[in-house]
């Protein structure tokens, strides 16, 4: 009767972290590049699926982490609603992202239930719309290509122009693969979507959400000079997380 109890208890706690603590966590990653004959350093910083309802402390925490990295550059994969996001919030979190750093986003599949309002918020001065789109960043001699990659589906134009160093963002970890031409120039690839599992149990969160994407989080080497990392995002959808907490990613590229 006891063992029972204890059982109960546990799993208590489990629910009790799970919901209330885990959710408002965020685990910062790094990510550094050695870029032979570049002589100085870019700060990037990826986040993703922040799928607002409404502003709170959590959203205050995260803009103050990325401020304290002093980021050249900000990149966001998508899935920035959930149902009933209000506005108005959602438009105070990119306003005050903007202000640290120039902003580049691509689409999410949730974004698409109301893109009219996500285009709304995101049409500030400091944010670059690149879904469906490539845009060449100049640090001195050093160019940095980001090409935005829509969902499930071929970007419509592909820009061949050489750079030093080029960066896919999408949502869904598979696009890339419907995307040969880009998988093929791309040095480093950005994805979210997956949550990291959100609830992640070894071997058999993996397995249910193969369906969804073939890969769950984290760094894929593909080879020594093509890197895809997917993110674990920082919303959640009903609020819970197990194992799989909220992250920024920061990129160093040396």
């Amino acid at each position: 009767m006891k063992l029972f109890r204890y059982v109960g208890y546990f799993f208590i706690l489990i629910l009790i972290y799970s919901f209330f603590l885990e959710p408002f966590s965020i685990k910062k990653s790094n990510l550094n590049i050695d870029i032979p004959e570049f002589e100085s350093n870019i700060k990037i910083i990826h986040i993703t699926d922040l799928h607002m309802y409404k502003y709170i402390f959590f959203h205050d925490k995260i803009l103050n982490i990325i401020r304290e990295e002093k980021p050249d550059i900000i990149l966001y994969t998508g899935d920035s609603i959930i149902k009933n996001t209000d506005k108005d919030d959602l438009k105070k979190f990119f306003e005050e992202l903007s202000k640290i750093a120039p902003v580049y986003v691509v689409y999410g599949n949730w974004d698409y239930y109301n893109l009219e309002m996500v285009n709304e918020v995101y049409n500030q001065k400091n944010i670059h719309i690149i879904n469906n789109n490539t845009i060449s960043i100049y640090f001195d001699d050093f160019s940095l290509k980001l090409i935005g990659l829509p969902i499930y589906k071929k970007i419509e134009y592909i820009d061949t122009t050489p750079a030093s160093y080029t960066i896919a963002l999408e949502h869904i970890p598979d696009t890339i693969f419907y995307n040969k031409e880009i998988f093929d120039q791309a040095n480093l690839i950005l994805a979210g979507h997956t949550h990291g599992g959100q609830v992640y149990i070894p071997f058999l969160t993996k397995y249910f959400i193969k369906k969804y994407s073939f890969y769950l989080r984290g760094k894929v080497n593909f080879n020594e000079n093509k890197i895809m990392y997917i993110n674990r995002g920082l919303g959640a959808w009903f609020n819970i997380r197990f194992l799989a907490p909220p992250e920024i990613l920061i990129i160093t590229l040396n």
